[in-house]
């Protein structure tokens, strides 16, 4: 009778058990929420601002240039693919990175990732700040308060758990996306128009200043800003339903419904402006307007302050579970990565947040925002290499997605990367190799006291 009780209660813990897994499996993001989630960690205001950047240098055969980075990001993106199919946790570069090189690179690699995040998302809550005040004047003079409250606000809901976050993210992006799929479907019946009155023609307007090579690269570069973000994904893959299988899928969906969003709203953009793009300080709001009449100027408004709440919503969602999954592997210390009864890092979302909010009282976030471009290869090169590495160790299982050709793929994206790097500030570039020297020596720091622990 006994033996009976015993068996029932196991059996009932172990009910209890499968039920609480099956909840929190379902609160976790599907395939088409991890996808939405992507494209909320790439498209932000940046694209409704950068039309004119991106004409400048070539005119309407910077469609070309657009179509060219989209490839190279998408490369490097397929790389974060394949390694995601090693990993159902979250971490992103920095697992893939300890996994294939050791604790010492995954240390600087984990480190400086969650050190520009935070600076990233700095500069993205002040960029709503300054967003929300153009589009209301009254707010004007609000701007650190209106940062400030975001990052409590966001940081509030990110401590409800990822339920709640994954419900804020999903609305959020399909409310942005609205905007720009409806300015993407009307630009279509245009672009024919903008062809007839000669708006592509000459096809390429080089600006004298530049060799084709270097407008080229410039517009590339200026490209690549705009898809910054793609990496967000794999960091939080913890969160997501069959991670292994979903997380590369969803990187690859999401790139290419963000290139073809980005080539059409160039491309809508040429066709209504054309060389008026060089005038416009808010082309894209400019090239709606010519579209639909005044009210299109006021949908773009609002989907550009849309776009870049849901970033800063998705950098209070990975920011934490970055530095989480860094302590979760014993290179930060363990409390960090304590999380509540909602299973929310919450010591991790604390401290994202206070050094966020020290940031913005800075003032400084805007010089600081300019660096993240360059540690962020931090991130790329070594992923990239760990998709060579970890092909050679006796990893655990297959990744469902595996990129063909062998190490051509990631060659090519390191090249890239390195040609990007080579093309940014000097200045950027020295504060960069700083930055691995203080992490280096942050990592020797914390590795010593736990071998005196040891001992």
């Amino acid at each position: 009778m006994q033996k009976d009780v015993e068996v029932s209660e196991i059996t009932d813990i172990k009910d209890i058990d499968s039920a609480e897994l099956a909840k929190n499996e379902n609160a976790k993001f599907s395939f088409g929420g991890a996808t939405l989630y992507g494209i909320n960690a790439v498209i932000g205001s940046g694209i409704f601002l950068l039309p004119r950047t991106i004409y400048q240098d070539l005119g309407p055969a910077s469609l070309v240039a657009m179509v060219l980075d989209a490839v190279l990001v998408l490369m490097l993106a397929v790389c974060f693919a394949e390694v995601a199919g090693y990993f159902n946790k979250n971490g992103g570069a920095f697992q893939y990175s300890k996994t294939a090189f050791g604790d010492f690179i995954g240390f600087n690699v984990g480190v400086l990732g969650w050190f520009v995040t935070i600076i990233a998302w700095a500069a993205m809550a002040a960029g709503f700040a300054k967003l929300l005040i153009q589009t209301f004047p009254a707010l004007e003079g609000q701007n650190t308060l209106i940062s400030i409250c975001l990052v409590i606000f966001l940081s509030v809901i990110n401590s409800m758990g990822i339920k709640t976050s994954k419900i804020f993210t999903i609305v959020i992006t399909i409310a942005k996306l609205i905007p720009i799929i409806a300015f993407t479907l009307i630009a279509v019946f245009f672009i024919k128009n903008g062809i007839n009155q000669g708006n592509f023609t000459p096809f390429l307007q080089l600006n004298p200043d530049m060799t084709l090579s270097k407008a080229m690269a410039s517009t590339s570069l200026t490209v690549f800003y705009a898809f910054i973000g793609f990496e967000a994904l794999p960091v939080v893959a913890g969160e997501m339903r069959n991670a292994k299988k979903n997380v590369p899928k969803a990187i690859i969906g999401s790139i290419s419904i963000v290139s073809l969003l980005y080539f059409m709203i160039i491309a809508g953009t040429i066709a209504m402006l054309g060389t008026g793009i060089l005038q416009s300080n808010a082309p894209v709001q400019d090239a709606f307007v010519e579209m639909i009449g005044p009210a299109g100027k006021w949908i773009i408004s609002i989907g550009a302050l849309i776009s870049i709440a849901g970033l800063n919503m998705g950098d209070s969602l990975m920011i934490p579970r970055y530095g989480a999954s860094i302590a979760d592997e014993g290179l930060l210390p363990k409390v960090i990565a304590k999380k509540n009864n909602k299973s929310a890092p919450i010591v991790a979302i604390i401290f994202s947040g206070l050094l966020t909010i020290a940031f913005l009282l800075s003032g400084s976030f805007e010089q600081l925002a300019e660096l993240s471009v360059v540690f962020r290869f931090f991130q790329y090169i070594p992923t990239a290499l760990a998709v060579i590495w970890l092909r050679k160790k006796d990893m655990e299982n297959v990744p469902a997605f595996r990129l063909p050709f062998g190490p051509v793929i990631p060659i090519i994206s390191i090249v890239v990367s390195i040609w990007m790097v080579a093309a940014a500030n000097p200045i950027n570039l020295i504060a960069g190799v700083i930055g691995v020297i203080v992490a280096s020596i942050l990592y020797l720091l914390l590795n010593n006291n736990k071998s005196k622990q040891v001992n």
